[in-house]
């Protein structure tokens, strides 16, 4: 690859970066599509049931098959590494791979997708991978008839909670306000009805203790003007309080950036650098649902504004 030009560089193999591959490659572009996981967060998705035509699918069911989509285009070359540098030079993109390896495209679409937050909780860092988690598909099974809790609102904490309910003993979910954020009302009915499961609303984990792995947590709960404070025996914890952008590769490009580090994008995936392009969660502007239609949407939109600027 050390002098090859390719028309488009794909950064993430997410379904936005997958889509934007497999529109690229049948708009005859010559295409390098780069990430480092398989489908990106999808395939740590216990089971999704909102994507058309699949009905229910696991997402490392879902995220395979749309891997074995993109690499049937022979003009679409797929690598599986991570990315160290990105950088733009007399408009040719250059995007440095762990192995040392340089990568020169005329364009740039960025679907790098987002990492999960952390919580800040005492002990959290301490005990990370020693009871604390942040993906309960990869380390749920561990914790079979066992106690657990996972600590957050949202879709996905109550997409978790679902899961390890299937898994753990005793699942407890600790949200910070009163009600669910989760947008899947349908989610939290089935939470609901779950025998295994206690909700503890207005409260907070204020630290986890343990010895060489997590054992306990101390949690705070608002009972209107008084704070309870409780210890609860547990044997692992998740977190599930949203995600951040991957955004750290973007330093120095000049691609403007919201508060939070998200890609601004106008409705055609269009950044601020005209050779350059955004999809999926790593942006803002086009849509405030986070979800795999709007990702792969957002894919196919990217590398058809790649291809007319390529024009």
């Amino acid at each position: 690859m050390k002098d090859k030009v390719y028309n488009l560089i794909i950064l993430g193999l997410g379904p936005a970066g997958i889509t934007a591959g497999i529109y690229a490659a049948r708009y005859k572009l010559d295409t390098i599509a780069i990430g480092s996981q398989r489908g990106g967060m999808v395939s740590w998705s216990h089971l999704i049931d909102n994507v058309p035509g699949f009905g229910e699918i696991s997402g490392e069911d879902l995220a395979d098959k749309f891997f074995k989509h993109l690499r049937k285009y022979n003009n679409c070359t797929i690598v599986e590494t991570t990315v160290n540098t990105i950088q733009s030079l007399n408009n040719r993109i250059l995007v440095s791979t762990k192995e040392g390896e340089i990568i020169q495209g005329e364009s740039l679409i960025l679907a790098l997708g987002t990492d999960k937050k952390r919580a800040g909780i005492k002990g959290e860092a301490e005990f990370l991978g020693r009871g604390v988690s942040y993906c309960t598909i990869c380390d749920g099974i561990f914790y079979k008839d066992k106690k657990v809790v996972i600590i957050g609102s949202g879709d996905s904490a109550v997409k978790g909670a679902l899961y390890l309910s299937d898994i753990a003993e005793k699942v407890y979910v600790i949200i910070r306000r009163e009600i669910f954020s989760c947008k899947e009302k349908c989610d939290i009915t089935s939470l609901s009805k779950k025998n295994n499961v206690k909700i503890l609303n207005n409260s907070v984990v204020d630290e986890i203790l343990g010895n060489k792995k997590v054992e306990k947590i101390i949690v705070e709960t608002s009972t209107g003007s008084d704070v309870l404070k409780q210890e609860i025996d547990v044997d692992g914890i998740f977190i599930e309080i949203g995600t951040i952008p991957q955004s750290i590769l973007l330093k120095g490009l000049g691609i403007n950036l919201d508060e939070n580090g998200f890609i601004k994008v106008d409705n055609e995936c269009r950044t601020n650098i005209n050779n350059i392009f955004a999809a999926g969660d790593i942006t803002v502007g086009f849509s405030s649902l986070k979800q795999i239609v709007v990702a792969c949407a957002m894919g196919a939109i990217a590398a058809t504004s790649a291809k007319k600027f390529l024009a």
